[in-house]
Parts: C-alpha cells; sequence; structure tokens
C-alpha cells in the first residue's frame, strides 16, 4: 500500500489560509480591500485584543448580492476576474478569490450585507469554513464582516501571535498603508474602544498625511509629479529634518497597491544621496501609474511583491521623480537664486594646479618623498581648504610642533606624541631642538616598553601611549602604538563609549538626566505612542524626562546627558523606529537592545569632521575601556596595520 493520501478538504483549507492569512492584519488587509474593490468611501476597523479576538470592518461599499453570498465562501470564487487574460489587465485591489474563505476556515465569520440593487439584506454565519446560516435581514446599504476568535482551530499558528498592543500596531500599519493610497476614502481605526487612526477622506494625499502623521511631517513635504514614458510617479517625499533611521515611512504603490520592491527602493535611495544624511531614510509616499500589462501582482499570495517587464525603466521613473523634486524644492527656497549667476562669478578664482598646490622634493638615496611646503594662497574669503594640514594651537595641551629653520640636519615638522609629559622642559628642548638627530628616537626610546598590542595594554591596565596621526574621510582616526598603526572608526568607538556610560548609568539607577530649558513637542503615532508607554521606564532610566501632551503627542523636558550636543528629537524617534522595526534577539536583554540602540544612534557618524580636541577626547576615553574593540552590535571599532606589512607592500621586506 502506498503512503500518498489525500487530504481532507478541512485541513487542505487551513493549509491553504494559512499561505493569505497569518496574523490578524492580514484579515484587516483582504477585508478593507474588498470594500475598496466595492467602491466604499467609509470604512470603519473596530478590533480588540489586537483582532486576535475581535475585528469588524463597516463600509458603505455596493453590498453583496444576496445570491452571491454563500459563493463567496468557496474557495477561487471572485468578481474581479473572469478568464486567464483577465490577469494581465488587473486593477482591483483583490482578484483571486481566497480572502473569505481563508478567513472563514480559521476564525467565526458574521457577513451582513444589502446589496445596492436590493431593498432587504443578508446576513450569513460561517464558522470553520462550514456555513451555519444564510438569511434575510434589515441592514444599510454595504457591508459589515465581523470575524472573532482568530486560529481557534489551528493551535500551531495561533501560539505564534504576539503581544495584543504588536498585533494592533501590524493592523495600524496595514490600514496607514492603505489610507495612503486612498485619500477620497475615509478610514477610522478603533482599537478596544479608542480611535487609533482616523482619516476624512479630502482626496489629497497631503490631507492624509496630516491626519495620520501630524502637523511636524506635514509641513515638510516636498510634492512629486512626474512623466516618464508611459509612467506617472506622484506623491510627496519629507525634507531632510524629517527622515528616518528605518525605511518605516517608506510606502510606495503600483496602481495604488502597496508593495515593497527593491528596484524602487534603490531608486529612492539613489535620488536622496547627496540630499540626507547617511543611514537616513526619507519620508516617502509615492505611487506609480503604470500599464497592468508590464507588472505582474500575482506573485505572491500576500501581493506585496511583484514583477516589471522592464526594472530599468520603472528604476529611471522614480529615481528622477525625486531627484527632479528635490532640485525644484531646492531651487525654489534658495534666497540666492536670482542672483546665483553673479555670485558664482564673482566669486570664481582660477584652480591652481597640482604642481602649483605642492612642492614634491625627492630624495634620491631614500627614495621618500617629502612634501616640503604648501604654497597654494587661499582667497581671503574663503574658509575650507582643498588640502588643510594639522597645525597645532598655540595653546593645545599634550602634543607639540617643533620646527627649526636654522639646521638643515634636523626635521622640518617634528611631533612629540602628546602623552610625554615635557611642558616644564619645551623651552629648554627649542633652543636645543639643533643637536638633536631625532626627536623620534627620544620618543621610542621613551615608550619602549610601554608602546605594546593594544588588547595586551587594555588587559594589563597600563597607560596607553599612542601617537596621534590624524584623521581621514572625516570618518576613521589614525594612531600608531610601537610598531602597529591602528585605524579607527569614529562611530563605531564613540558608539561603544557611550553605551558603556549609559548602561553603567542605567543599572546604577543614576539616569543623569539634562534638563531642557525649552521642551521638545514630538508627534508620534499611535503605534509609536504604544511603544513609549511599553518602555517608558527604561526610556526615564536612561535619562529621558518627558510626558504625554495630548492624544499623541509627548513633551520631552530631559534628555540623557552624555557630553554631546545631539539631535534628542531623531534620537528619541530613531531609538523607537529601532524598538520596532529591528530583529535583535542577540541581544541579552530587552534593556540592553534599548541601551545598545540607543548608543548607536547617539554616536558621532561617519563624515562627520571632528576637531582635534574632539578626536583626542575619544581615543583618550576609549583605551580606558575593558574592550574597545567592538562596537555593541558587533562592529569592530578599528584594525591594525603593523610596520612590517606596511613595509612589506612598499617592497622594503
Amino acid at each position: 500500500m502506498g503512503s500518498i493520501v489525500l487530504l481532507d478538504d478541512a485541513t487542505i483549507n487551513k493549509i491553504a489560509a494559512g499561505e493569505v492569512v497569518d496574523r490578524p492584519s492580514s484579515i484587516v488587509k483582504e477585508l478593507i480591500e474588498n470594500s475598496i474593490d466595492a467602491g466604499a468611501t467609509k470604512v470603519i476597523i473596530e478590533i480588540k485584543n489586537g483582532g486576535i479576538s475581535y475585528i469588524k470592518i463597516t463600509d458603505n461599499g455596493c453590498g453583496f448580492a444576496s445570491d452571491d453570498v454563500e459563493l463567496a465562501f468557496e474557495r477561487h470564487a471572485t468578481s474581479k476576474i473572469r478568464k486567464e487574460e483577465d490577469l494581465l489587465h488587473i486593477k482591483s485591489m483583490g482578484f483571486r478569490g481566497e480572502a473569505l474563505a481563508s478567513i472563514a476556515a480559521i476564525s467565526k465569520v458574521t457577513l451582513t450585507s444589502k446589496n445596492i440593487n436590493e431593498s432587504i439584506g443578508v446576513r450569513a454565519i460561517v464558522e470553520a469554513g462550514n456555513i451555519l446560516s444564510v438569511e434575510k435581514c434589515g441592514t444599510p446599504q454595504g457591508t459589515i464582516i465581523e470575524v472573532r476568535d482568530v486560529f481557534y482551530n489551528v493551535p500551531a499558528r495561533y501560539k505564534f501571535l504576539k503581544k495584543d498592543f504588536t498585533e494592533a500596531g501590524y493592523i495600524e500599519d496595514v490600514v496607514t498603508r492603505i489610507a495612503l493610497a486612498n485619500s477620497k476614502v475615509s478610514f477610522k481605526l478603533i482599537s478596544n474602544g479608542k480611535i487609533i487612526l482616523s482619516t476624512l477622506g479630502k482626496g489629497k494625499i497631503n490631507d492624509t498625511i496630516y491626519d495620520v502623521f501630524g502637523r511636524d511631517i506635514y509641513n515638510n513635504l516636498i510634492d512629486v509629479d512626474y512623466e516618464y514614458e508611459s509612467m506617472r510617479v506622484t506623491g510627496v517625499i519629507g525634507q531632510p529634518c524629517i527622515s528616518r533611521s528605518t525605511r518605516s515611512q517608506q510606502f510606495t504603490y503600483i496602481n495604488s497597491r502597496y508593495i515593497k520592491d527593491k528596484i524602487i527602493s534603490s531608486a529612492i535611495d539613489r535620488a536622496c544621496l547627496q540630499k540626507y544624511a547617511i543611514g537616513k531614510f526619507a519620508f516617502v509616499v509615492l505611487n506609480l501609474d503604470i500599464n497592468p500589462k508590464h507588472v505582474d501582482v500575482n506573485v505572491h499570495p500576500s501581493k506585496l511583491e511583484v514583477k516589471f517587464d522592464d526594472e530599468g525603466a520603472v528604476f529611471e521613473a522614480v529615481y528622477h521623480s525625486i531627484k527632479n523634486a528635490l532640485e525644484q524644492d531646492a531651487i525654489k527656497n534658495s534666497p540666492f537664486s536670482i542672483i546665483k549667476n553673479e555670485v558664482k562669478e564673482a566669486n570664481y578664482e582660477k584652480t591652481p594646479s597640482n604642481e602649483e598646490q605642492i612642492k614634491v622634493k625627492y630624495d634620491n638615496l631614500t627614495g621618500d618623498f617629502n612634501v616640503k611646503s604648501i604654497v597654494t594662497k587661499e582667497p581671503e574669503k574663503k574658509e575650507e581648504k582643498i588640502f588643510k594640514p594639522y597645525v597645532a594651537e598655540e595653546n593645545q595641551e599634550n602634543i607639540y610642533k617643533i620646527a627649526s629653520n636654522s639646521s638643515s640636519n634636523a626635521e622640518e615638522n617634528i611631533q612629540i606624541d602628546r602623552n610625554i609629559a615635557i611642558e616644564e622642559n619645551l623651552e629648554e628642548i627649542k633652543t636645543e631642538v639643533g643637536k638633536i638627530e631625532s626627536v623620534d628616537n627620544i620618543l621610542e626610546e621613551k615608550e619602549a616598553s610601554k608602546l605594546e598590542n593594544i588588547k595586551d595594554v587594555s588587559q594589563t591596565k597600563e597607560p596607553i601611549y599612542y601617537k596621534y596621526v590624524g584623521q581621514v574621510f572625516d570618518t576613521y582616526i589614525i594612531i600608531q602604538i610601537g610598531e602597529k598603526m591602528y585605524i579607527i572608526d569614529q562611530h563605531a568607538a564613540h558608539e561603544r563609549l557611550l553605551y558603556e556610560q549609559i548602561k553603567a548609568n542605567y543599572f546604577s539607577k543614576n539616569s543623569n538626566s539634562q534638563i531642557l530649558l525649552l521642551p521638545i513637542l514630538v508627534e508620534l503615532t499611535q503605534k509609536e505612542m504604544d511603544a513609549v508607554n511599553e518602555n517608558q521606564e527604561i526610556l526615564k532610566n536612561v535619562g529621558f524626562e518627558f510626558e504625554n501632551f495630548g492624544d499623541r503627542t509627548i513633551k520631552i523636558s530631559g534628555v540623557p546627558n552624555i557630553g554631546y550636543d545631539l539631535d534628542y528629537k531623531g534620537v528619541f524617534l530613531d531609538t523607537i523606529d529601532e524598538i520596532l522595526g529591528a530583529n535583535k534577539t542577540y541581544r541579552e536583554s530587552k534593556e540592553d537592545r534599548f541601551i545598545a540602540t540607543l548608543a548607536c544612534k547617539a554616536a558621532v557618524k561617519g563624515n562627520m569632521n571632528l576637531s582635534y580636541k574632539e578626536q583626542i577626547a575619544l581615543l583618550d576615553d576609549m583605551v580606558k575601556l575593558d574592550n574597545p574593540f567592538n562596537c555593541p552590535h558587533g562592529r569592530p571599532t578599528a584594525f591594525e596595520i603593523s610596520r612590517y606589512e606596511i613595509e612589506r607592500r612598499f617592497l622594503r621586506k
């Protein structure tokens, strides 16, 4: 006897339902899309316990014909398409005929509806895919669908559901995405009797954004309207000041259908490259109108993925739409737009050649190139230089630059390590510098016993002596320790410092909060507000002082005192984004995840030019740590290159 058997209908339906419905938010999505396809202009969503125990969708659409109600709960029964060719021209949200059947298979459903062409309505009760009753009833035009006890008969799926507020957050995300694509439809989301989201359906995307995200985002929007070949891109993009650290506020649509697509995301990132900080993502709501025959939406049960027959054209359309909008906004808001050309002409100066900028002397004996002088003359009013060598300040502590013009044998520019305490003998050294053959030899002799591998030194708790070299690419700091050179990532190093500092304050119950003279008002989505409320104790323990200031607004009166001037509003929002969206299961605890996230968001970034004093302070604090080698998320803070390796690359070894 063979081992293959035909599954019963109940098992088949449950398996199939799992592809369409994976959590309560999937139910809400499918039912709202049906409401939109029915021509509804008003949709009300009511949920309890995150939609796990109860979901109710009410709309004023055309309603079900009484003869269609029973058939609607059958698999692959739909009014959206009739034949295979219709798949090439899909404009409706739903089309597979699986939603109601899948929902009914894993829950208890009551459908009440009245068709626009009928005088009386109909009510159907379905449980575990079985129609228990269908009867006539009085009801207004439209449809009401009630879903109870989601996954009550699929315990394997039920146990993977999240906490109520988390599932409610997923539902809010779904309603938000659909509302942004349907600005002519009024949406209201009610959770446990409280209104979470409400849009008026005025027909303008900006008004919907105001209803969902508040005034702060509404006031910083740039309109997008661009045509490319046979496609049209419309929507808005936010100013850099409202950018976030995740893509949580990027909403992209194809023919008003919310999708996630790497091509479109890449085009947005490329267009924003010059305007937005590294690691920041623009607020975006974009809809691409495209002929349905050029896009396949029948790729995945969730319909979040699509395929284009010309990905390059889609990339170009999105890229140029964003690029054009940003450029036009820059021109519009520039105070110099009228006299731009005149100013440019007035300040024009010939760029010196390489030969004029730097004169190089080649030593035939050693093969060394030595920079002798910088001869470029900077314009009097120009502040930034093409190349600006480090020059020690007159009163700068712990580092000295000694020069002698009286002796050809002495080094022209000699930097003595900042950690050698020679301040009291500085004048004597200056007078005797002509007699010194190599100050570096003195340095090496004094450091010979202490300049060791950085790990070994930290483990022995001995002082670490290092020679500061400089900063490159406004991102990496270079130092020398003994016979090794270390390249340090300033962001990763600072992140490690802040992590240790915040963690120490947190577990010592010392919040070390800094009170603000002017409180910061932060507008949040309901999902973000729920996250703040759930993590309130942790937020306050790390130094944030805040209180509710309206339904979805908080007032921040105190911030973590971590010794750095920060955009605390941005840090606060970025931290919430990470808590909501990132998978940090590798962290030890929720508190540790939070502290690590806050440290990351508060740390100095790459491409941020630090002053000499800031770099030295960072290095001094870094070498004191027990573990300075990795940021709290695991990235290395530095890597070493030995003198031997450098000389080997130059064929000296």
